[in-house]
């Protein structure tokens, strides 16, 4: 009984502490404390980055994307596997094609970019 209760008793420690990874800071922000950076309804952003994640993440953030042109800010996957694009204002569940309707995550793409499709 004791390990069924220590095992339920980690496994909800484990599942918020997850879901505290990924937090809306402000209307229209999200950030994502394992991938290192903030998003707005433009794509990832260093200001707020900087803002919520401090000066070192913004920095790496920097560091990592600056001088390529290969890299799109504007499409991302954060670290719970749902891909946005801000170009096509949409999450979905992952970054497969296709992008089927059924593929569409609704709760980050409220919080993104104010609206679901």
């Amino acid at each position: 009984m004791k390990k069924v209760l220590f095992l339920t008793a980690l496994l909800g420690v484990s599942t918020s502490t997850f879901a505290a990874t990924i937090f809306e800071p402000s209307e229209g922000v999200v950030c994502d404390k394992k991938s290192n950076f903030c998003v707005d309804n433009q794509g990832i952003s260093m200001g707020w980055t900087k803002e919520y994640l401090g000066s070192d993440a913004e920095e790496k953030l920097s560091k990592e994307t600056g001088g390529s042109g290969d890299i799109h800010l504007w499409e991302y996957t954060l670290s719970n596997g749902v891909y946005c694009d801000s170009h096509a204002k949409q999450c979905y569940t992952d970054r497969y094609f296709p992008r089927t309707k059924e593929k569409q995550e609704k709760k980050y793409t409220a919080k993104i970019f104010g609206t679901a499709k």
